[in-house]
């Protein structure tokens, strides 16, 4: 089943120096061809042992950069079943293993500081289905949510919008296809999860004076594949 066919497929991210340069200079997201990004060679479980496998990281999404900003909410388990109350959602597994479940999250960390926070409202999709807030950057310049659809598809989406938030009284509880601004950039949760982490992990190893170890051959053939 193929998630929102009408939004455009869009992956927006960093640069990686030395392999992927931005599209305009100075940057801080660009829009990456969905195409032509790399094939994901390892297989995604939905228990995440995948992510479990790698080290954790220092400033990472469960253990917050002290510089970065402090979310209201604390992304558990807890919170989302609050979020969610009524709401008969077939939420993939690999979300739910993420948000209930503190250990992978230390191991994933951004070069933007995006932060986890699941929002405030789950957002209405005309014609059913629902978005679901959980990851922002520290300036708000882009949001992404979860996608889950009455027939139990799903992607993640990106957008500039504060969906699923109140701000300055205006409440963005629901999404029209006709808004535009928003892109499909993963087909599931977990696609999204690995590059996410994956190419964060290549821009703090590559990034200049933050580099401290080379990459491992599944980042170094990741990255190679934009050369």
């Amino acid at each position: 089943m193929v998630a929102l066919p009408s939004l455009p497929r869009v992956w927006w991210s960093t640069d990686l120096p030395g392999y992927r340069e931005h599209l305009t200079p100075f940057a801080t997201y660009s829009p990456f061809v969905f195409a032509d990004l790399p094939r994901i060679e390892r297989p995604l479980d939905d228990d995440l042992n995948w992510l479990r496998a790698a080290p954790t990281v220092s400033g990472s999404l469960g253990n917050a950069d002290p510089a970065g900003p402090t979310p209201e909410r604390a992304a558990t388990a807890v919170e989302l079943g609050e979020l969610l109350r009524d709401r008969r959602l077939e939420l993939p597994r690999a979300f739910r293993t993420f948000v209930s479940d503190p250990e992978p999250r230390l191991r994933v960390r951004s070069s933007t500081l995006c932060y986890l926070d699941l929002g405030q409202f789950p957002v209405d999709v005309p014609g059913g289905g629902s978005l679901i807030h959980f990851l922002s950057d520290q300036q708000w310049v882009l949001h992404w949510l979860l996608y889950v659809g009455a027939d139990r598809s799903e992607a993640v989406v990106v957008t500039e919008s504060a969906l699923g938030f109140e701000v300055d009284g205006a409440s963005f509880d629901r999404w029209e296809p006709a808004d535009g601004g928003m892109s499909v950039c993963a087909e599931s949760f977990s696609e999204f999860l690995y590059r996410f982490w994956i190419e964060n992990e290549i821009w703090f190893k590559c990034a200049g004076s933050r580099a401290a170890e080379p990459l491992t051959e599944e980042e170094r053939r990741y990255a190679e594949a934009f050369r």
